[in-house]
């Protein structure tokens, strides 16, 4: 049986679900449901979500990508493609270790008013994060079967999705368990962000400041202060909180009414869209047997007091809103899986027949840290071909770096072919993660591999040429990919055990560097964790490992919002630029 995911690539927030037992369950990462969309590329290896964020400097850091997918926009010199395959493959690899099993396959929602451009530089970035993606499905959809609402004979359902990043209102009609899209709209830029941002500037002005004389991670705290204003607010008449800018101490405050004025704007531009799509799909408000809240935002009193007073239907939001689309992803993904109608071969071993020269034959890569392989160039590609791959330092002042190009199937470098070594040397003395080196893989019509590696701040250069399949016979490839089939499972099981052994390593040194920030009694129990974490790594005793590093999660995770806050006073961050 295939074991699939739901994901709900968010532009703010992300989440991963699961099915045990015939229900759909929020995977935990970091101590908490919903991981930041938000990538640091300070390191050798991209870091993703809370870590992410409290590491955050204005060069390295990325937010709210997903508002640029389908766009030649860089960031980090990497496009939304490479960002979001960044989150994708952290949400996997993380699953996997969490859940001790191997991915068989994903289901990824997307806004419904996604472009094809958008829709297809989605499922790029879940190839590049190697994930085979079951299918794309509208955010919206999700939402409604994670509401049952697959389970009515008929009637017409409106979901109105206001996220963090983006809003989304789709009609759909359902029949017999089947549903059919009627008409969808939205705005890639409405979401609860905004809303902060007006709740940040109204208090500025109370105060005659203007965000633009504030720095950059000013802003960040600012916002940070004005979502929690209103998450807090509920149903109370008026919150206030103490915020520092500059070293000096403001009283921020946000009550019903000052809520209700600043959202009019917003509720106004969301129900207009809804009014449209409605319009579109010829359907009254009346004629409504319902509409679905989804989104954080939809868990603002006076917006669903808002909503119902505008569609005059029955409200459905006995979901958490913000689990919702992440819930139902996993129970399509689910269902079409144990279906069969998306089964795809692991191998695609020949079984017979000559093997061309014009695609490549097995798949190319380079060791990573770990012992691990990093494909670079996937077996039947045609050629000519031409990949590029980014490496950097792992230790400060490192003045090379020691390649292996392998040849294989198996994600285990000593299971692999070796085709080459080669060192690029000479690299000036740097901080580690801060050299870029580049290794271009390159195949030409002949099938002779060419590898080079460049430094791209000083342009320092080495490079090699292989026959990749020199020495081989039609016969030994084959017998390559039937190995590589026959042990998949034990290869995924090594390779799970190496990735929880990085991650793991990686994550005690961030624990360990905010430990003192935590309070006593709670660093004292982190702390001896955090040995015993270490002991368990060292015994490879990989799942009690697992366990520990829950345990900890769950304990820092308390924290992690308030030590972020902390930090950002004193360090600079820069978000994405979103357009005017």
């Amino acid at each position: 049986m295939m074991f699939t995911l739901g994901i709900d690539l968010g532009t703010t927030m992300s989440l991963v679900s699961h099915m045990d037992g015939g229900i759909p369950r929020i995977l935990e990462i970091e101590g908490k449901t919903a991981v930041p969309s938000v990538v640091n590329y300070s390191g050798i290896e991209p870091i993703v979500g809370y870590e992410a964020i409290y590491k955050a400097d204005a060069a390295n850091t990325v937010f709210s990508i997903k508002r640029f997918m389908g766009t030649s926009e860089k960031f980090c010199d990497r496009n939304a493609v490479e960002i979001s395959a960044d989150i994708l493959a952290y949400l996997k690899n993380t699953a996997e270790q969490k859940l001790r099993r191997q991915i068989d396959g994903a289901i990824i929602t997307v806004p419904a008013h996604f472009s094809d451009l958008q829709r297809v530089a989605t499922q790029q970035a879940a190839f590049i994060a190697g994930i085979n993606v079951l299918r794309l499905i509208n955010e919206p959809t999700a939402a409604a079967i994670a509401f049952g609402l697959d389970q009515k004979t008929d009637g017409i359902f409106a979901v109105y999705d206001f996220g963090g990043g983006t809003f989304d209102f789709s009609v759909l009609r359902l029949s017999d368990g089947v549903f059919q899209v009627l008409a969808t709209g939205g705005d890639n830029y409405l979401g609860g962000d905004d809303v902060d941002t007006a709740i940040l500037d109204y208090n500025l002005r109370i105060h005659g400041l203007d965000s633009k004389d504030l720095r950059e991670n000013e802003k960040i705290l600012g916002k940070l202060t004005a979502k929690e204003l209103k998450e807090q607010l509920g149903d109370r008449r008026e919150i206030r909180k103490k915020h520092s800018i500059k070293n000096e101490s403001y009283e921020f405050a946000l009550s019903q009414e000052i809520l209700t004025d600043l959202m009019k704007v917003f509720l106004r531009k969301t129900t207009e869209i809804a009014d449209e799509t409605l319009s579109n799909a010829n359907v009254a408000h009346e004629n409504l047997d319902g509409v679905v809240l989804v989104g954080g935002m939809t868990k603002l009193p006076l917006l669903k007091k808002y909503v119902t007073l505008h569609f005059g239907a029955k409200i459905l939001d006995g979901i958490n809103p913000e689990e919702a689309v992440a819930r139902g992803a996993a129970i399509y993904a689910h269902s079409i899986a144990n279906r069969h109608d998306v089964v795809k071969s692991k191998t695609n071993a020949p079984t017979q027949g000559p093997l061309l020269i014009d695609v490549v034959p097995l798949t190319l890569g380079i060791e990573t840290f770990g012992g691990a392989v990093d494909k670079v160039i996937h077996r039947n590609t045609p050629i000519p071909i031409v990949e590029k791959r980014e490496y950097t330092t792992y230790q400060n002042n490192q003045t090379g770096i020691k390649f292996h190009v392998l040849q294989g199937e198996r994600p285990l470098a000593n299971e692999c072919r070796s085709l080459a070594r080669f060192e690029l040397s000479n690299i000036p003395p740097m901080p580690a993660g801060q050299p870029r080196v580049i290794v271009e893989f390159s195949i030409d019509v002949n099938g002779v591999l060419s590898v080079k590696a460049q430094e791209e701040n000083t342009h320092i250069m080495q490079s090699i040429v292989v026959k990749p399949s020199s020495g081989l016979s039609d016969q030994a490839i084959v017998s390559i990919l039937e190995k590589a089939a026959a042990h998949s499972e034990t290869d995924s099981a090594q390779l799970l055990d190496i990735s929880i052994k990085v991650e793991s390593e990686r994550m005690l040194k961030f624990w360990e560097s905010i430990l003192e920030k935590i309070p006593p009694e709670a660093g004292k129990v982190a702390g001896k964790k955090m040995s015993d974490l270490q002991k368990a790594l060292d015994d490879e005793k990989y799942q009690e490992a697992i366990s520990i590093r829950g345990d900890l999660e769950k304990i820092f995770g308390q924290f992690l919002e308030e030590i972020i806050s902390a930090h950002l006073s004193g360090q600079p961050l820069s978000r994405l630029r979103t357009p005017d």
